[in-house]
């Protein structure tokens, strides 16, 4: 099909995707919707239904594709009403709607596919208040059932599917993330300076501070290193979340306080900068849909040390060191091997290399273009 013919038009639901709020799930929908353009637009059309601050936050994906904007949502309750009224009338003429955000609406007027996360809020209920864990455990399950296929980033997140919800294999296809690092920043001015000046040996954590992540391990395993090893500080970035208090509060009690630095989110430059500068990255999280900072940091030639939980050690691999989920001795023990051993941290940067380049962008983006088409054909067919 030429670009001049009748190209059928997919929407893209993203009226779930509050611009640095919802974490790994934008960085993850925002690289695909950059990459997949080239490859589908001579056949397939996207169309992006956002929230009014979606473009000033990815200028580039809305430069890529059109977008109809939503009334402004005040709040999740008002988001699921209109995808079930405004979502459901502007999306009538589209050949397939891809609801990127873990749920399909009750009422809808296009067929449908699904991107599933992660079944963290099946599996770990507890970290969801009651109305939260009610609607989703509702609504996760419809989701997919009503979708003609679901899409999730790991093959972790497809067993889970498949044990879980009965799901069948043939109607789940995974399409991985994808990662490129962003060129090294210039010295300008106002440009920071080297993040080794301000923050000397330190260790890296990019991630919301929700329950699950665990950050209070990471304190706890800075807490655990040696005498020898006490100039080396724990960096954290992401929105504060609703566990940070409580980290920092852990921090004090066990006299680390001044060596555990909260930045809040940095620009993805920043945040590369701050990769290929740490002793390691940790990542002490009990439950992973994909991972997305193992693959940032071992695109950044960042060591990696990560809890076992979730899809982490399909990442991974043998590219970084594994420590069981809660046990902050053992992290704080590989982080000593690494400071420990030059050798160790040198092939850890050199796996950790080689097995980034398998999470090419551009691949991911294929397996998307292809998730597209398989569905599109066979509504023709």
């Amino acid at each position: 099909m030429t670009a001049g013919a009748d190209v059928p038009t997919i929407g893209v639901n993203l009226t779930w995707l509050v611009p640095g709020v919802v974490g790994g799930s934008e960085e993850y929908t925002v690289r695909l919707l950059e990459a997949v353009q080239p490859l589908i637009a001579d056949r397939l059309r996207l169309r992006l239904y956002v929230r009014p601050d979606f473009a000033a936050a990815h200028p580039t994906v809305a430069d890529r594709h059109t977008m109809v904007t939503a009334p402004a949502i005040g709040s999740k309750a008002g988001r699921v009403a209109l995808e079930q009224t405004w979502l459901a009338a502007v999306t009538r003429n589209d050949q397939l709607v891809h609801h990127a955000g873990g749920t399909v609406p009750f009422l809808r007027s296009a067929p449908a596919i699904v991107t599933i996360h992660d079944l963290q809020p099946l599996e770990m209920p507890e970290n969801f208040g009651p109305v939260k864990r009610a609607w989703l455990g509702r609504a996760i399950p419809h989701a997919v059932r009503s979708a003609r296929l679901v899409v999730c980033p790991s093959r972790f997140t497809a067993d889970r599917l498949r044990d879980l919800l009965g799901i069948s294999e043939h109607k789940i296809r995974v399409v991985r993330h994808g990662h490129r690092p962003t060129p090294c920043p210039r010295a300008g001015p106002g440009h920071r300076p080297p993040p080794v000046e301000r923050f000397g040996r330190y260790l890296l954590y990019p991630a919301i501070a929700y329950r699950h992540k665990r950050h209070i391990d990471a304190v706890q395993a800075l807490a655990r290193l040696g005498p020898e090893l006490d100039d080396v500080k724990l960096v954290f970035t992401g929105r504060q979340g609703p566990e940070l208090d409580r980290v920092l509060a852990e921090a004090s009690l066990l006299g680390v306080d001044g060596r555990v630095v909260a930045l809040g989110r940095v620009p993805a430059a920043e945040l590369d900068d701050l990769y290929r500068s740490a002793v390691a990255l940790v990542f002490p999280s009990a439950y992973e849909g994909f991972g997305n900072p193992a693959l940032e940091a071992m695109s950044a030639g960042c060591p990696v040390v990560a809890a076992d939980g979730g899809a982490l050690p399909e990442v991974v691999d043998d590219a970084g060191l594994l420590f069981p989920v809660g046990d902050s001795t053992a992290l704080a023990d590989a982080v000593t091997r690494i400071l420990g051993e030059p050798a160790l941290a040198d092939s850890l940067r050199q796996r950790g290399l080689a097995r980034a380049g398998s999470f090419d962008p551009g691949i991911a983006a294929r397996q998307l273009a292809d998730v597209y088409s398989e569905v599109v054909d066979s509504r023709h067919s």
